[in-house]
């Protein structure tokens, strides 16, 4: 680990790699995009001007990520019938839809491949005049040979062992067995295919990486984020190729985000455990559930799923709407601005300076969450200035629980106050009637020492 510093004072650039838009997107991949989402949030929190790309694939993703597999969205345009960029769209779609429900923000720019084959066409040009890559029969192969230390950037040891075991088909075209292919000669079931200098055919995997990032955020940029199935063959094949055709560093600082597990073992759809955000949902979870959870742990450490976990996590959700939502009730929704000098504010930064330590951030909020139940309205404003704050990061949706505070439409108004005038000439009957009314409509009462509070129902959680 060391210490981040920017290509450009002021200035973060952030590639973030996108799906392989073939199916839906199970909630290990989310947990990626949510450890993105909160590094983004975090450099945004503390004045960096970001950018951030996240591409999507949809042409080249090699199933087994070696050279001569199936193309992942010919794989997915033979098992439903239909066009694979008709695929790209509808899967593009329910992805980022997932993404909103969990409160990750929108990319700056979202480049598909195969709207970038020009950029990748040149990019493989640039790398045969330098003696870096060689046409041959079946498509274009990055030389390995020409680039010393390829497969052991990132990470020395851990990428040795992996080159050494790496599963290599063994292709007569190839100069060395471990060469990579940069374009695939076109199949006579080719669903997708575009001219090219070499044949018609289509990009690999890594040089669509490559191609999009340095076009969007320069040959050099600050941040690269992935998962840690990354590594090898994909970072390190994008590292080799740009590096090798620009001469310059390709990126200054990697993220590898470690497997989510389910009960403390591998996702596999062999036993049934590969998960959907969508079937968190029909389990009587709120998506926000799973991000409150995924903080909870660094993304150093990997994450280990049960739904055990994510109840904790549910409840714990639930327990900082239901205290902010009183808290903005009592204050009429007013908040403090934080000074930079208050303590828990300063925690909170020193927080996500130290390797975007989560757990340490949320224990911040906890304490600023304290400030909420406290007997003076100053505190009260301090509190949910501070957590609207935090959560500039955490992206729970503290300023959504505020607004939502506060919103009433005229019927539901006059319920409440009916019922406060109930309770107040002692007729507990009524009260409870139009307690019962409120429920239906989703609110749900609340009698403290302060008056009557409200909140909105959550989602029902499960049994």
């Amino acid at each position: 680990m060391r210490t981040f510093e920017p290509l450009e004072e002021g200035k973060v650039r952030i590639y973030d790699c996108g799906p392989t838009v073939w199916s839906f997107q199970h909630i290990g991949n989310l947990y990626r995009y949510i450890v993105a989402d909160v590094i983004r949030r975090s450099f945004e929190l503390l004045g960096y001007d970001v950018t951030q790309v996240m591409n999507i694939t949809d042409v080249g993703a090699i199933m087994g990520d070696v050279d001569e597999g199936e193309d992942r969205m010919a794989v997915a345009a033979r098992r439903e019938q239909r066009d694979p960029l008709e695929i790209a769209a509808r899967y593009t779609d329910v992805f980022m839809a997932d993404r909103r429900k969990l409160n990750i923000l929108e990319p700056h720019v979202m480049p598909k491949a195969t709207e970038h084959i020009p950029e990748m066409l040149l990019l493989i040009e640039q790398l045969i005049a330098k003696g870096h890559a060689y046409p041959a029969a079946d498509g274009v192969y990055f030389d390995i040979s020409t680039f010393p230390g390829y497969g052991s950037r990132l990470n020395r040891e851990l990428q040795e062992d992996r080159v050494a075991g790496a599963r290599i088909e063994v292709n007569p075209h190839k100069r060395n067995p471990a060469d990579f292919a940069l374009w695939r000669g076109a199949k006579p079931d080719d669903l997708q295919r575009w001219d090219s200098p070499w044949g018609p055919g289509k990009p690999g995997w890594h040089i669509e990486c490559s191609a999009m990032s340095m076009k969007y955020l320069g040959e050099t940029f600050d941040i690269h984020s992935g998962g840690e199935d990354h590594l090898f063959p994909h970072h390190e094949c994008e590292i080799a190729q740009s590096e090798a055709a620009t001469g310059r560093p390709f990126v200054r600082h990697w993220v590898h985000v470690y497997f989510l597990r389910v009960d403390s073992g591998g996702m596999h759809k062999s036993i049934g455990n590969v998960h959907l955000l969508s079937d968190i949902e029909s389990w009587g979870f709120e998506p926000l559930a799973f991000r409150m959870f995924v903080l909870g742990t660094s993304y150093r450490k990997g994450l280990d799923f049960t739904k055990d976990a994510l109840a904790q996590a549910h409840r714990r959700l639930g327990r900082w709407r239901s205290i902010v939502v009183e808290a903005a009730q009592a204050t009429g929704g007013a908040s403090a601005e934080p000074d930079a000098t208050d303590p828990f504010a300063r925690e909170f930064r020193d927080a996500i300076c130290d390797d975007v330590n989560t757990p340490r951030a949320l224990a911040a909020a906890e304490s600023a969450l304290g400030l909420a139940s406290a007997p003076t309205d100053g505190e009260r404003r301090r509190s949910l200035g501070l957590l609207a704050q935090m959560d500039r990061v955490l992206g729970l949706g503290v300023p959504d629980w505020i607004a939502a505070a506060l919103a009433l439409d005229d019927e539901e108004r006059l319920l409440l106050e009916e019922r406060a005038a109930a309770r107040a000439a002692g007729d507990y009957k009524r009260s409870d009637e139009l307690r019962a009314l409120l429920e239906a409509r989703g609110i749900r009462v609340k009698d403290t020492k302060d008056g009557q509070r409200w909140e909105r129902i959550p989602p029902r959680r499960p049994k």
